[in-house]
């Protein structure tokens, strides 16, 4: 890969030397004093422009390193610009409105900046895992509602269909299910740290967690590796490099009632989502480094503060500290070393004892960045072939933000800002963006980059992003902050828009645009998105929701082909056949605008005229009788599924869906016996699981049944002392044959649909909240 050199540190040091940091461009004078109002000094960051988003590897670690460093230079001086900047225009530090901006001879940045590490290792006497958990059963229960079909998301339930695996406070719970409509506890193991999400393959099962420092014991192997060491001054202190890792535990349950851990891997960041496809699983992390040592803003010397407030000198000792702060982040800067940027993982052996496994190459290959976005965030892709006799994984690092993940199942997409947040400091001309980067995961456990592509506009979520046909289809939202800080700018609104990428035919990296549908909804910005085959659907929402039709039959030429107005929003949109969608959301306020935060609503839409869709049938829920004369004491009830798809259950066999509602409210009253007044107050929890009948074909939605779990958190007298601090909720089910199965932190009913008789139910094992240790 050839790359231009990058000389901002060069420059940084060579404007330093020549004494030129720091000095004010036509300085005041003393016969100026009279006319002097505050005015913020300014240092010259330079231009920075946007060039090609498309991902350029690495051949060399040298250049990595000198890329990141530059980077941070620029970061480091954007950050003391805005120091300046707070500092001279916050009240109490001016002595009026700054009219200009005075100038620093500061320094000038320009940044230009860019997939794998391999590493197996085989279980010692494993066998291939058996697909235990298909056979008879297949198709006659409800699976993780996922966006694409052969795509599994990672969430904290699964089942196979004679078991049912469960995070829960704290620990790994295996349920078996010997019949439909029975339930046994198998097995219950403890998890370090603060276990998140798992997927399932057979008999091989994998945990994500969050590890962080203080659930670890000071001596702790894997703690020790989390620190690193720097300089102040002449002394030597430790500091943590990453608050927390990421820890994938693999572990082997041929026997459920004995679950036994296979590897132990941490690699620094933080989780951001997984994805199984064909036994290769793909976990997404993020990490930014914490950097010691570097200033963040100018250390004055007492003296400063003595200094009248309209005494110019004040501002000259502001100035000189800031090039001291300068001189000295340059330095701690051109200490760092790629270690001190990278994401590091370590295993933790059988016998206790932590190794550090290979992140880096030697040619940094895995590396790679777009031109104009080099930072010190890294987005990794662990592709980890887990489900043989050799458990191999390939770690490949994207220089980027915090990305939203989409993936078919040929295809995994990252979303990500263009720029950081710095970037556009005092860099006014520019829009928000959003860089796609497209990788191949066709082929087992190898993941290739594609291609990368720029479109306006930030997306929502990762139903805003499609892969069909080879094609790529988002949805944005262009100025969804408004623009606020431009002075004096006519701001018309939010707007949103569609785009269709495609790979360059001939070959090339980029992602180019063959379609684009713009000028949507003006004002209102994406609440909920979907793409099914060739048609698109987009919610949008400002006081009321508009439902949009967008024909993509024909990729260079998709067009809006319908829109119909409704109140409230849809937050989640389902598909229901070729003519119907199945959508929850928040109903809208008493006047048909606004929202009403406290009512959930499902709603059917009819789409068979793709042209002029219609609103078959909406139902409002609440788990309290809102006509009810203490309605007014429950606080707004809410739903996990209208800002979490996996707790959105539909099962077609029966036309149910399955929706979790819940509240709460605290109770104060006094009763008098004996003449003798006494008082109590508690908490009153409210947590159910709603079924929905959905008759599409009569286009009516309506409610079928209730699943209360309220019992499990307010115990016999109805009322629990203390505030419930885990999660007093029914967050998902499963419907399995003729029965649906709710679970909550406390406990698992099983109920026929048919008859909503409980048919059987168990409470789940105590909370284990992971140890702290502060030390």
């Amino acid at each position: 890969m050839t790359r231009t050199p990058v000389m901002v540190m060069i420059v940084l040091a060579s404007m330093l030397l020549a004494g030129c940091l720091g000095t004010i461009k036509n300085p005041i004078n003393d016969d100026d004093e009279e006319i002097m109002e505050w005015i913020s000094p300014e240092l010259l960051l330079g231009n920075r422009v946007r060039s090609s988003p498309v991902l350029n590897q690495y051949d060399g670690c040298a250049e990595l390193e000198e890329d990141l460093r530059n980077s941070l230079a620029e970061e480091m001086m954007v950050g003391l610009d805005q120091a300046s900047y707070w500092h001279w225009n916050s009240w109490g530090f001016r002595g009026g409105f700054a009219e200009d901006d005075m100038l620093f001879d500061g320094a000038v940045a320009e940044m230009a900046g860019d997939v794998g590490a391999d590493s197996s290792q085989a279980i010692d006497g494993s066998s291939p895992p058996s697909s235990s958990g298909s056979g008879d059963r297949e198709g006659e229960y409800s699976e993780t509602n996922n966006q694409e079909e052969g795509v599994d998301e990672a969430d904290f339930l699964k089942t196979d269909g004679y078991h049912i695996y469960m995070i829960n406070n704290g620990q790994l719970v295996i349920l078996g299910v010997p019949e439909f409509g029975n339930v046994t506890l198998e097995s219950n193991m403890t998890l370090e740290g603060s276990p998140m999400q798992m997927l399932v393959n057979g008999n091989q099962l994998v945990i994500i967690s969050y590890v962080s420092y203080w659930n670890l014991p000071s001596d702790d192997p894997v703690r020790v590796a989390m620190m690193a060491d720097t300089a102040e001054g002449d002394s030597l202190y430790s500091y943590y490099r990453y608050s927390n890792k990421v820890k994938f535990t693999v572990m082997n349950i041929t026997n459920r009632s004995d679950p036994q851990i296979d590897r132990e891997l941490y690699l620094d960041g933080s989780y951001q989502t997984s994805r199984l496809v064909d036994g290769t699983l793909r976990a997404v992390t993020h990490s930014y480094a914490q950097l010691q040592g570097l200033r963040t803003y100018p250390e004055l010397p007492e003296t400063y503060w003595a200094i009248d407030y309209d005494d110019p000198g004040r501002q000259d000792v502001w100035n000189a500290s800031v090039d001291e702060a300068i001189a000295y982040n340059l330095e701690v800067i051109a200490g760092l070393t790629l270690a001190d940027f990278s994401p590091r993982m370590h295993e933790r052996m059988a016998d206790g004892t932590v190794v550090e496994q290979s992140t880096v190459s030697a040619t940094c290959e895995e590396f790679s960045a777009a031109a104009d976005s080099v930072g010190r965030g890294f987005t990794t892709i662990m592709t980890i072939e887990l489900f043989g006799d050799m458990v191999e994984y390939e770690l490949d690092h994207v220089s980027s933000s915090w990305v939203e993940v989409y993936a078919s199942e040929d295809m995994l997409i990252l979303a990500e800002p263009a720029n950081d947040w710095w970037w556009y400091w005092r860099n006014d001309a520019f829009e928000e963006a959003t860089n796609i980067h497209a990788f191949d995961i066709s082929d087992g456990g190898i993941t290739t980059y594609i291609g990368s592509g720029r479109v306006t506009g930030t997306v929502n979520d990762q139903f805003s992003l499609s892969e069909y046909n080879g094609t790529i289809r988002v949805a944005t939202t262009q100025d969804i902050w408004g623009r606020w800080w431009l002075d004096g700018e006519d701001w018309a609104g939010p707007t949103n828009d569609v785009y269709v990428l495609a790979p360059d035919e001939q070959g090339g990296d980029e992602l180019l645009q063959i379609g684009h549908v713009g000028g949507i909804a003006t004002g209102e910005t994406i609440w909920s998105c979907r793409f099914i085959g060739e048609k698109g659907y987009l919610v949008t929402f400002r006081n009321i929701d508009p439902l949009w039709t967008i024909d993509l039959s024909d990729p260079t030429d998709p067009r809006v082909i319908g829109e119909l107005e409704v109140p409230g929003v849809s937050t989640y949109i389902h598909p229901l056949g070729e003519d119907h969608l199945l959508t929850i959301g928040i109903a809208g306020g008493e006047d048909g605008l606004g929202l009403d935060w406290g009512n959930t609503q499902i709603s059917l839409f009819d789409v068979s005229n793709f042209s002029d869709p219609t609103l078959a049938s909406a139902l409002q829920l609440a788990p309290i009788d809102r006509n009810s004369e203490d309605w007014w004491s429950w606080s707004w009830s809410y739903s996990e599924a209208t800002y979490e798809h996996k707790a959105f259950t539909y099962w077609a066999p029966a036309e149910l869906l399955a929706i979790p509602l819940s509240t709460y409210r605290y109770t104060y009253d006094e009763v008098t016996i004996d003449g003798r007044k006494y008082s109590y107050s508690g908490y009153e929890y409210v947590t159910q699981l709603i079924l929905v009948k959905v008759d599409a074909e009569n286009n009516t939605l309506s409610k079928y049944g209730t699943i209360d779990h309220s019992d499990f958190y307010n115990g016999d007298s109805g009322l629990r002392e203390s505030y419930y601090y885990g999660s007093p909720n029914v967050r998902r089910s499963i419907f399995m044959g003729d029965y649906v199965y709710a679970f909550s932190a406390e406990g698992v009913t099983v109920t026929n649909y048919s008859t909503m008789a409980l048919s059987d139910s168990v409470t789940l094992p105590e909370r284990i909240d992971a140890p702290s240790y502060w030390g």
